[in-house]
């Protein structure tokens, strides 16, 4: 008799990077989630608050997070959307990830703060999300602050080390304040990153 087969938990994706330095320090793949129930104010990422029903298995992400490491590669950022809002099916892919790339860090952006997480009030699977997480940039955006301190977007967002150190930004990653444009195979552009001053005013006049 065949043991069990493990489930595989569904996950809303919202976009794809599979290698980006705006998203956290060094090459990192990067993993956007549809939906987001926060939805602040001046969210860069309107786009990914709604809802959908077409879900992909988490086994076939941690796949194709996977094929995209190259050497350079330091880890994986989940951002969104509202990670935590899939904590769920967030942990079982960062469990799969940990089982076959244990030296890849995981670093997770989120519009709540980290005490509520730990709390009984946090949404489902919270807690095994968090326990794989190395580094957490929590609270909501601000859009009435000036950008904070490196990776986060407004100055009352805050960065936690949970797990492995975070290392000094390089010269590369301009001090955590960058923003890429990534054009895709099928011919999409993404925009992403840490957007502030004369290029986050660009951006919004061409949107």
């Amino acid at each position: 008799m065949k043991p069990p087969r493990a489930h595989d938990h569904r996950l809303a994706v919202a976009g794809f990077v599979p290698a980006s330095r705006a998203n956290g320090p060094g090459v990192r793949v990067a993993l956007w989630v549809q939906g987001c129930s926060i939805g602040c104010p001046g969210c860069f990422n309107p786009s990914t608050h709604a809802s959908v029903e077409a879900m992909q298995p988490v086994s076939e992400l941690a796949t194709q997070i996977l094929a995209a490491v190259r050497p350079d590669t330091v880890g994986v950022t989940f951002s969104g959307g509202e990670p935590f809002e899939q904590a769920v099916a967030l942990s079982d892919l960062a469990r799969r990830l940990r089982d076959r790339w244990p030296e890849g860090t995981l670093m997770v952006y989120t519009g709540y703060r980290l005490q509520h997480l730990r709390s009984e009030a946090a949404p489902p699977g919270s807690a095994d999300l968090l326990a794989f997480v190395d580094h957490l940039v929590d609270g909501p955006y601000d859009a009435r602050s000036p950008v904070g301190a490196s990776w986060r977007a407004s100055s009352n967002q805050r960065l936690w080390v949970l797990g492995r150190p975070l290392p000094e930004p390089g010269d590369e990653d301009a001090d955590g304040h960058i923003g890429e444009l990534h054009l895709m195979a099928d011919g999409t552009v993404v925009l992403s990153g840490i957007l502030g001053g004369d290029l986050k005013k660009a951006v919004e006049s061409v949107s």
